[in-house]
């Protein structure tokens, strides 16, 4: 019984701590690295110089994407799918978390006439007040 309820206090505790973190004011800030692309017979691959902490990032270009996946690269330099998105109209908007030099955008939909031109890389951090 005792086991159960120091379980329970570290739970509270754990779920306390993140529910403050998700509350915290956080602001996104663009990543200020130049983004090298190219496009592949399996997607278009956007990558950074080096790893950042990745919180969101913004497709720019033109027309309606339909059904893409989001990929990034791993620390063995494998992709990972991270995110399955429907869709939407340029620019877009994709929110993930990722430690990662690149993400690869595959368009599983080809009926949709879209052009993605670049990306922007976005990461988060505390609001100066």
């Amino acid at each position: 019984m005792k086991r159960w309820k120091g379980l329970l206090l570290i739970l509270a505790c754990l779920s306390y701590i993140g529910c403050a973190t998700l509350l915290t004011d956080r602001e996104y800030i663009l990543i200020n690295r130049p983004v090298d692309g190219k496009v592949t017979f399996h997607g278009e691959i956007y990558w950074l110089p080096e790893s950042a902490d990745i919180r969101k990032i913004v497709l720019l270009g033109s027309g309606q994407l339909q059904n893409i996946e989001v990929h990034v690269r791993d620390e063995s330099r494998q992709w990972e799918l991270v995110k399955k998105v429907p869709g939407g109209r340029l620019p877009f908007e994709i929110p993930l978390t990722a430690e990662t030099d690149a993400v690869k955008i595959v368009k599983l939909s080809r009926t949709a006439k879209s052009r993605i031109e670049t990306i922007q890389f976005y990461t988060a951090a505390d609001k100066e007040d």
